[in-house]
């Protein structure tokens, strides 16, 4: 299941350049997890990105590639978190937890406290068993520099200014990256900490003018996590609405929601047959969209990733179709 990130990961160490672990990242966020049911038991072989209910997880394939590849992958996670090289040490991916490297016979332990990805503050505490030199590089992800990725694939519908806020025990440190990475070298002693806080948008993103299917439709991306709206919290449709740019968006939280998700909020206009069904007719109503990997968790309907941005590409006739098993 998605051999990609391996590649971007073996990318990673032999080029030390951190877009190839943005695109690990948004692999790991959204496709990777949206391939297996937040209960672990079910798969998607495709991840499509629109679906009218006929898309549902299955518990196994005759080509039996993706819950092997999961079973896999989920103990190897750590190994993608942390590099290092010389003496210095690459923060690459953000997570409540500890990890501990060795450089140059010291023993380092590294405590992440973050609720990263719906959270943009993280706090790294540096323990060294002996006091000593060394480097610490932390990955700025691309998403907080206008980058939706590292190509011309996808882009940010607007780049807002935005700033990645960076201390050292309290106090400011530059944030001149080197290959999307910060470097923080210093003598570091047991106790020291590193704050991170990434600049957590809404983000309309376009695809490449060549990708003729998204033409006049964008998506949404809150940090690196990108989002989709399912038709169970949209009135029962969702390829009947449409985004335009003026349509003001926010976030909430909800534990309550897919074990915990945070959702993007706002009010859209959505395209309804007419009564005497001679034209159709456009009715404002709440909307939400869910982060892509949580979707098809609560019955089958219509799903989007990819929203028009104008009224005659939203469809008002509901079509079902029957469902089938990926």
């Amino acid at each position: 299941m998605h051999p990609h990130k391996l590649w971007n990961h073996r990318l990673f160490l032999a080029h030390g350049d951190a877009r190839y672990v943005d695109v690990l990242e948004r692999i790991l966020y959204n496709g990777f997890l949206s391939g297996v049911s937040l209960q672990g038991d079910t798969f998607f072989y495709p991840n499509p990105l629109a679906s009218r209910g006929q898309h549902k997880r299955s518990p196994w394939f005759r080509t039996a590639c993706c819950p092997t590849n999961v079973v896999r992958f989920v103990p190897s996670f750590p190994g993608y978190t942390l590099a290092h090289k010389g003496n210095d040490v690459y923060i690459n991916l953000y997570f409540a937890g500890r990890s501990e490297v060795e450089i140059e016979k010291n023993i380092v332990r590294i405590r992440q406290e973050t609720r990263y990805p719906w959270e943009g503050g993280v706090k790294i505490t540096i323990d060294p068993a002996k006091e000593t030199e060394f480097g610490i590089l932390v990955r700025i992800p691309g998403w907080t520099q206008g980058e939706a990725v590292p190509s011309n694939l996808y882009r940010f519908l607007d780049k807002p200014p935005e700033s990645v806020n960076v201390t050292v025990n309290g106090k400011p440190v530059e944030t001149e990256t080197y290959k999307g990475f910060l470097p923080i070298r210093r003598t570091w002693k047991k106790g020291d900490t590193i704050i991170l806080e990434f600049p957590m948008e809404i983000h309309r993103v376009l695809s490449h003018d060549r990708v003729q299917s998204n033409i006049g439709r964008v998506a949404l991306q809150r940090g690196p996590v990108v989002y989709c709206a399912e038709f169970v919290d949209n009135q029962g449709r969702v390829h009947n609405l449409f985004l335009p740019d003026s349509v003001e968006l926010t976030s909430e939280h909800r534990d309550d929601l897919l074990g915990g998700v945070t959702v993007i909020k706002g009010t859209v206009p959505a395209v309804y047959p007419a009564e005497d069904g001679s034209q159709s007719e456009v009715r404002d109503q709440p909307f939400i969209a869910i982060p892509y990997y949580s979707w098809a968790h609560r019955g089958s309907g219509e799903m989007a990733v990819w929203l028009p941005r104008i009224k005659e590409l939203a469809n008002p006739f509901y079509e079902p179709i029957e469902t089938s098993e990926n």
